[in-house]
């Protein structure tokens, strides 16, 4: 099974905890798990996938490899910011998109180590 598939399971493995870290994407409830484990309830169904890392062991660790969409815009807009306040319109453009394709890079290396 490939990190991050998404499958489904009848019901709640023992030693999981609720847990309001993580996108929802529509469920109502959300759970964390052993070994990276993460169950979402959605409609009275449970869905599970692993996550490479689990965030409450390292929250960086798993934005490099199991979040890397959303390393990247957070990272390109906070350069954008810093640029915008400081300088000029270019200027936030080259350093939104330069932070935001290192972000990325160091993802993609990051998820080919583990």
């Amino acid at each position: 099974m490939k990190y991050g598939q998404e499958f489904e399971i009848p019901r709640l493995p023992p030693g999981c905890e609720p847990s309001r870290m993580g996108w929802f994407f529509g469920a109502s409830r959300q759970w964390r798990g052993p070994n990276g484990l993460h169950i979402r309830e959605r409609k009275g169904r449970l869905y599970a996938h692993y996550d490479r890392e689990d965030p409450r062991r390292s929250v960086v660790a798993h934005l490099l490899v199991d979040t890397p969409m959303e390393l990247a815009f957070g990272v390109c807009s906070g350069a954008s910011l810093v640029a915008y306040l400081t300088g000029r319109i270019e200027t936030m453009f080259l350093w939104g998109v330069g932070a935001g394709v290192g972000s990325l890079v160091t993802s993609a290396w990051a998820r080919k180590r583990y």
